[in-house]
């Protein structure tokens, strides 16, 4: 339970945040930054004809922060950093110590200790830092312009740096300042390129002086670093801008000693975040508007409280939408963004006044998302947390307020298709991601924790979830009980600049928040929302069940959330087959949901999706053949076969995915309909067995059963990012699935086992035919599509050979282990009836091997570095492929 109200805890936060404004300013508490601070350090002045750097103590901070190895961490005194934290801070951190050896100056008795090695060190480490760069990875805001800027500053130096990502570097650069040119600022529109205008130091060719009338109280759009390249460059020394150096070296978190950060100030946002504890915002900056919204959601701004800080945050939220035009920036003055917007509005609401969200929208809005920025988009937190608790909290309101009427134009086939299975599947991410301890997340246990508990307690109230209720008050409690044990209160730095910063303001708002919001919130149980609860009659009948599914005994409850999960599916499923969803269907969105929960969520709902309805492709393949195969009718077998080497003939003639404009496609209907018609050839109606064609199949069945397979596999918009040897890897399983049905059909049956995709395998005691198998069960093709599903921006996933050759052998074994697997069922069957005991122990020892050689090949892949997310994406096929083996005859 709840300790008493945290009134005196809240009290001193405030004070704290307020009591560090300054009217001119703001106020600030974002961590210091070795970046910022070695920009700092790079400013000199001339004072009575002698050049003299400006700020020593922000030089000494440099050195004193630097590892032993040669590199920099983004934070002094840490060195969990990033790998674009590193990157950034060794960089700019080598470029100054480079112009102090240039240019000692009145530091010169600071030189003793030898910078000259100090520098080659970081030169080193630096060049092993690009050369294991992923730079597709990188998140951090304006990296794409300040990367290939240092590259230049060290070449004018005489360093030169080459690396395997340096081309996509490049390139990602050239797409930012193809949209916005650093010569645009001249004129009065200011922009979200003035916070990294240092990259833009090399640049000659520009006037620093010519974005003077962008200052906002001299800095250029509260950033350290910018400012200081300003006023390194500007031809005329601004008083200004030194002033708010000066100013953020003494009043920043560095207090003093030298150190500063990313950006000061942050007024909005560290105020309008804090009052989520029912929802806080102020027209003070961005930093102190997310402490107040953060109490305001929690529902812990009491009336003591709103009497004592209520007319302060809403007469600075007022002044800071009066300059952004109806809009909020990071602070007052700088260029309005979404996030501090939003969190505006959300306080304004909380505190009574009318939110703006309909502004917010018209000015952020774009054909893919809402913009950070105007002109660029960026996400704010590294923890997959933060965002599952942004998105829990407001959708289970979505969800109270259209069940009270309130939402009237909100239809139920949104809250049906999209809301429930993705709240439903954040409770599940979260209740299975907690570790032994109590905490969440490795990046800042602390304040992941509490983006955690916060999650937790709207979606306790999720009607889907009261099955679940005892677990998720255990989960809370365990998570508030690691909460009261820390001890040590230095901010995670968990937000996303530059490089990422802490903010102690906020992480205190976020801890507070998780320890004292109540659970007690009742169910959002209402008639309007029946939808979204799971008949009681089918859940009792697999509770009865549950215990046949291979699953340890602590995670049994993933079991049942996972085949609730699958029923909430059904309402996407359906829409997407288009037409009545079966038993089988369920049962394999049961086991797909389920391998995916196994591997921590590695598919969002969408995509998830995507793989379920391959499968359910495939398997509808394999039934078509199967029973043509059965029926043993060798004028509708040819017809049949002719039907394939039609899909072939698409596959080799089209390819929309690499070329989605090319004259070349066609409806694959049509095609395979026409190679149909050109043999002269009809297939009469054939049985149906197994439920997955509602009537006998005709000639248009077998048409329309290819074009929807091949229409899944080759032409769906999912795949539109999937680029080199992942598409070429696709589209050979893809045919190599199809030639295996083929060869099928030319034995005219000696493979049929007149089942499904989960039972195609079968031996006999003078052969195996496990190669021809491995084609057949279309596991290989699932790991490719699913692999061709994690492309972004067109990367390749397996980008060395190596991992090109152990994925090849990934995809054969995954599908070498479910034919075991699926014979063992077979073999113990038998051995009931009395017989089969020799073949399952040679089988037993044959699976033993498999499922090594299996986990020895992901062990493989992992040392070869594959990154996490692709891995995780063969495990869940793998898993996938194992569950189906073993659940074939369990009726679900």
């Amino acid at each position: 339970m709840a300790e008493a109200h945290p009134q005196r805890r809240i009290e001193r936060l405030l004070d704290d945040l307020f009591g560090t404004y300054q009217p001119c300013y703001g106020l600030g508490s974002m961590t210091v930054t070795i970046y910022d601070t070695a920009w700092i350090a790079c400013v000199s002045k001339t004072v009575s004809g002698t050049a003299q750097w400006l700020f020593p103590t922000s030089f000494s901070l440099v050195l004193e922060a630097q590892l032993p190895d040669g590199r920099w961490p983004a934070h002094p005194g840490q060195d969990n950093t990033d790998e674009i934290d590193g990157i950034l801070s060794t960089m700019t951190a080598s470029y100054c110590l480079i112009q102090h050896a240039k240019r000692p100056l009145q530091l010169r008795y600071m030189m003793r200790d030898g910078l000259t090695e100090r520098i080659k060190k970081a030169v080193a480490c630096l060049t092993a830092m690009l050369q294991k760069w992923r730079v597709e990875d990188c998140k951090t805001v304006g990296f794409e312009v300040l990367a290939p800027s240092f590259l230049r500053l060290f070449q004018q130096e005489g360093y030169s740096f080459d690396f395997s990502g340096k081309d996509k570097l490049l390139d990602l650069q050239q797409q930012k300042l193809a949209r916005v040119r650093p010569e645009m600022l001249y004129h009065t529109t200011p922009s979200a390129l003035l916070h990294s205008f240092e990259a833009f130091h090399h640049r000659n060719d520009l006037s620093f002086d010519r974005i003077a009338h962008h200052k906002v109280g001299g800095s250029l759009m509260a950033s350290p670093s910018a400012t200081a390249s300003y006023l390194i460059r500007c031809s005329v020394w601004d008083d200004e801008a030194e002033t708010y150096l000066r100013l953020v070296i003494s009043n920043g978190e560095g207090r003093n000693s030298g150190g500063v950060p990313s950006a000061y100030p942050s007024t909005n946002f560290e105020l309008t975040w804090v009052r989520d504890f029912q929802h806080l915002q102020s027209a003070l900056g961005s930093l102190e508007i997310q402490v107040v919204s953060t109490l305001l959601a929690a529902g812990l701004w009491t009336r003591e409280i709103s009497e004592q800080f209520d007319a302060i945050i809403l007469r600075a939220l007022d002044e800071s939408r009066a300059v952004g035009k109806g809009l909020v920036g990071f602070a007052p003055g700088i260029e309005v963004d979404l996030d501090d917007s939003a969190k505006s509005s959300i306080t304004y609401s909380l505190l009574g006044r009318a939110g703006f969200a309909k502004d917010i929208v018209e000015h952020f809005d774009s054909p893919q998302c809402l913009k950070t920025y105007e002109a660029e988009r960026n996400p704010s937190n590294l923890s997959r947390f933060y965002p599952v608790m942004l998105i829990s909290q407001s959708l289970v309101e979505l969800l109270q307020n259209w069940a009270d009427n309130k939402l009237p134009k909100v239809e139920i086939t949104l809250l049906q298709e999209k809301v429930m299975p993705m709240l439903f599947q954040c409770l599940v991410q979260v209740l299975q991601s907690q570790e032994m301890d109590g905490s969440w997340g490795s990046r800042g246990p602390k304040e992941e924790t509490a983006y955690a508990i916060l999650s937790l307690t709207s979606l306790q109230a999720l009607p889907s979830a009261q099955i679940f209720r005892t677990d998720i008050i255990s989960a809370i409690d365990r998570g508030r009980s690691y909460l009261k044990c820390i001890t040590d209160h230095n901010p995670e730095n968990l937000w996303i600049e530059k490089v990422s910063y802490g903010s102690k303001f906020l992480a205190e708002a976020y801890t507070i928040a998780a320890l004292y919001k109540s659970t007690s919130k009742a169910s959002l149980s209402c008639p309007k929302l029946q939808f979204s609860t799971v008949d009681t009659h089918d859940l009792v009948k697999f509770t009865s069940r549950a215990d046949r599914v291979p699953f340890s005994a602590d995670t049994k409850w993933v079991v049942m959330a996972s085949w609730i999960l699958s029923r909430l599916y059904v309402p996407l499923l359906r829409k997407r087959l288009d037409r009545p969803i079966s038993a089988s269907h369920r049962k394999t969105a049961f086991i797909w949901i389920l391998a995916n929960n196994k591997n921590q969520s590695s598919f969002s709902v969408q995509p998830l999706l995507d793989v379920i309805t391959a499968f359910i492709r495939v398997d509808e393949i394999i039934a078509l053949v199967d029973q043509s195969l059965t029926l043993r009718d060798q004028k509708q077998l040819i017809a049949l076969r002719d039907a394939f080497l039609a899909a072939i003939t698409y596959l080799g003639e089209h390819n929309p995915i690499s070329e989605p404009n090319s004259s070349k496609s066609s409806d694959p209907a049509e095609v395979v309909d026409l190679r149909l018609k050109g043999g002269s050839r009809t297939i009469d109606e054939l049985g149906s067995s197994n439920g997955i064609f509602p009537r006998p199949i005709k000639a248009s069945d077998t048409t329309m059963t290819l074009a929807l397979f091949i229409e899944v596999f080759s032409i769906r918009s999912s795949l539109k990012e999937a680029r080199g040897t992942d598409e070429t890897t696709l589209r050979l399983e893809l045919t190599r699935f199809v030639s295996a049905q083929i060869s099928r059909i030319k034995e005219q049956g000696h493979q049929s086992s007149g089942e499904s995709a989960f039972n195609c395998w079968k031996s006999n005691a003078d052969d195996m035919i496990l190669i021809k198998a491995i084609d057949l069960t279309g596991f290989p093709l699932l790991i490719a599509f699913a692999t061709c599903l994690k492309s972004q921006k067109g990367e390749n996933l397996l980008p060395t050979v190596s991992q090109k050759y152990i994925a090849k052998d990934v995809r054969q074994c995954v599908a070498t282990n479910f034919c075991l697997e699926s014979e063992m069922k077979r073999t113990n069957e038998s051995i009931h009836a009395g017989d089969g005991t020799e073949s399952r122990h040679q089988l037993a020892s044959i699976l033993a091997f498999e499922r090594e050689r299996l986990d020895q090949m992901f062990k493989c892949l992992e040392n070869a570095g594959l990154c996490d997310d692709v891995l995780k994406t063969m495990k869940l096929v793998a898993d996938a492929a194992k569950l189906g083996g073993k659940l074939l005859d369990i009726d679900l």
